[in-house]
């Protein structure tokens, strides 16, 4: 099986778009077919290129997928075979301008997808400072005998003459090919999470399409070819072992995909796998899908809808149908609060929820929409969906807030920071067959929990 696979490794600066942004949509302008992955990106960036490229990505999260196999799973199944699978990744952060603190998810993808990282470095005023910080990239990301560093695009380059002058010095001191650069000019500002929603998101996307396409344009600019190229170095794809799940065979219902989901397609690419027809529901294009077994609401920028969702008549019948026949509902991060007695968006409108739940909630800016953190879900009890010290993964969310869920309906999870070892809270609601958490959990941490609570829909 050949795969085409490639790495770009980018530092972000959460001003402006950042520069593996611009070069994927770049690249599938210059010609190339494209199928973009994220890992570790905010969600604006999730957003944004759903915005560019006219489709939802897929996360490639090694922790947040739970082990190697359900990675590689996702990967196998979502991959296009006759594309140039590009998976973006955040390199790091620069404490001094010599030198990046390389995070380890690029690594990682590198060394379990077997194959090579494009760096794209931000360029400093200085030729010397910029190699410094190169070099220390490149040490970074080799491992035994192997450099996982196929090529260095420099970004925030001023003008042709400081180019120059960089690659002079980068070429002295390292054998890593110069695949050329973004000029400063390209460079736009990073929009809000907000903005990439309504009326102001075409003209936000469009600067930067603009951009990109400027990019595209310029002959010689980038190697693209050589990027194309490198992709299909390691094109033998070695599959996990097999896993034997009894296909549904039933309708899996996504609410909102295609306008509000800022979780990409992972979860409607999970159900798919485990033998479901999913469709995307739009509740203001689509009649309710009474039909479908299970309702799945992902998490979403519910504070930008939740008012009109919640007084419209037919999602509002539908939902409470659904609800009292005993659909399966998944309700994930912050969509859940849709489901309690009332909620407060960020400029402080309170609207009644649907009142399935005890609870209360309020969102916060939506500027803070990419504070999320990487947590681990434990089960304390059982429940529907999971089972007590079932563990799972996904992210805590700072912009929303649940209070006073009371003691009628306890919760069924706890969750800590994986990496200091402490608790952070609780978390999961039942009522009937339906299940609503404020955490974003990543589904494919848990596919034998999912593929156990779609065995007990009603028949």
């Amino acid at each position: 099986m050949n795969l085409p696979r490639l790495i770009i490794a980018d530092e972000i600066n959460a001003e402006t778009v950042s520069s593996g942004v611009t070069l994927v949509y770049a690249l599938k302008r210059s010609g190339v077919r494209v199928k973009v992955f994220t890992c570790a990106r905010s969600e604006a960036d999730v957003r944004l290129l759903k915005v560019l490229l006219e489709e939802s990505t897929v996360s490639l999260d090694p922790y947040a997928c739970g082990s190697i196999k359900n990675l590689k799973t996702l990967f196998q199944k979502t991959a296009d075979p006759e594309a140039l699978n590009v998976i973006l990744v955040p390199l790091g952060t620069r404490p001094e301008e010599n030198f990046v603190q390389v995070r380890p998810e690029a690594l990682d993808l590198a060394k379990i997808l077997t194959c090579g990282i494009i760096v794209v470095m931000s360029a400093s005023a200085s030729a010397i400072l910029t190699t410094n910080a190169t070099s220390s990239v490149l040490a970074a990301f080799e491992s035994g005998n192997e450099n996982y560093v196929l090529g260095v695009i420099f970004a925030g380059v001023k003008n042709p003459r400081e180019y120059q002058l960089l690659e002079q010095d980068y070429g002295r001191r390292t054998a890593v090919l110069s695949m050329g650069y973004i000029p400063k000019e390209i460079e736009r500002p990073m929009p809000v999470l907000v903005e990439l929603y309504g009326a102001t998101a075409g003209t936000r996307v469009m600067q930067i399409k603009s951009a990109a396409l400027q990019l595209a344009s310029i002959v010689h600019q980038i190697e693209w070819e050589i990027m194309e190229a490198f992709g299909r170095l390691k094109q033998e794809w070695l599959p996990p072992q097999g896993s034997e799940y009894l296909p549904k065979n039933f309708k899996v219902a996504v609410v909102g995909a295609r306008y509000f989901s800022l979780e990409g397609s992972n979860s409607a690419e999970l159900f798919q796998f485990l033998g479901c027809e999913v469709v995307d529901y739009d509740p203001w294009q689509d009649p309710f899908p009474l039909d479908a077994e299970a309702i799945y609401f992902p998490h979403s920028i519910a504070a930008l809808y939740s008012n009109r969702l919640l007084v419209h008549e037919p999602f509002h019948r539908g939902i409470k149908q659904s609800f009292a026949g005993n659909k399966l509902i998944f309700v994930n991060g912050a969509s859940s609060l849709l489901f309690g007695q009332y909620l407060v968006t960020p400029d402080g409108q309170k609207s009644d929820g649907l009142k399935f739940f005890p609870f209360h909630g309020s969102y916060t800016s939506l500027k803070e929409g990419s504070d999320v953190h990487r947590i681990e879900i434990r089960g304390t009890e059982d429940s529907i969906f999971s089972k007590c010290d079932e563990k799972m993964r996904g992210f805590s969310l700072d912009y929303l807030h649940v209070s006073n869920p009371g003691n009628v309906i306890p919760p069924v999870w706890g969750y800590r920071d994986i990496r200091k070892a402490t608790e952070l809270g609780t978390s999961g609601w039942v009522q009937g067959y339906c299940f609503v958490t404020d955490l974003h959990l990543e589904l494919w941490s848990g596919i034998d929990t999912v593929n156990r609570w779609l065995s007990l829909r009603k028949r």
